[in-house]
């Protein structure tokens, strides 16, 4: 089984670069994890109450969990698994730590910077896959959906 880890800011076009690994990867078992960057509460109270799976499921839209579905029924023969980490580190060194324990030694990023995440909590690891992974692929992928201008906003600045 090939383990191989993708990039994601849960949107329907993340999920592009798991059909090229699909594709590119014929009558070959693969593990796929999406990695996605979280930065971890600053608090002590917010860190004991801190939930990886709820804070998943948070991101999650109905346009991504229906995509993510239709794909993994398209190709249940290739998907042995699909699951999602956290990367809550902030370095290369924590990031190498981060890959000694998943054991892949394969990543697919996108080629041009398309990944984009909506809040400050959330940030891309394309950069460090793109360092720290043995075997990386560039791929190009383009969002369907342009960027919201609210990006830009003052109280998206401020995470209001």
């Amino acid at each position: 089984m090939k383990k191989i880890l993708i990039p994601t800011d849960f949107s329907v076009a993340s999920l592009r670069l798991v059909e090229y690994a699909i594709l590119n990867n014929p009558n070959t078992p693969l593990n796929i994890v999406l990695v996605a960057g979280y930065r971890l509460p600053d608090t002590r109270w917010a860190l004991t109450h801190f939930n990886k799976s709820e804070e998943v499921n948070k991101q999650l839209t109905d346009s991504f969990v229906i995509a993510k579905r239709s794909l993994r029924l398209e190709h249940k023969k290739s998907i042995q698994a699909m699951s999602f980490e956290l990367f809550t580190g902030n370095n290369s060194c924590a990031f190498q730590n981060f890959l000694e324990q998943s054991g892949a030694d394969d990543a697919i990023i996108p080629k041009a910077k398309s990944l984009y995440c909506k809040n400050r909590k959330w940030f891309d690891t394309t950069r460090f896959l793109k360092k720290n992974v043995n075997n990386v692929t560039e791929v190009p992928v383009e969002r369907d959906e342009e960027l919201s201008q609210q990006r830009y906003s003052l109280i998206n600045l401020l995470n209001l």
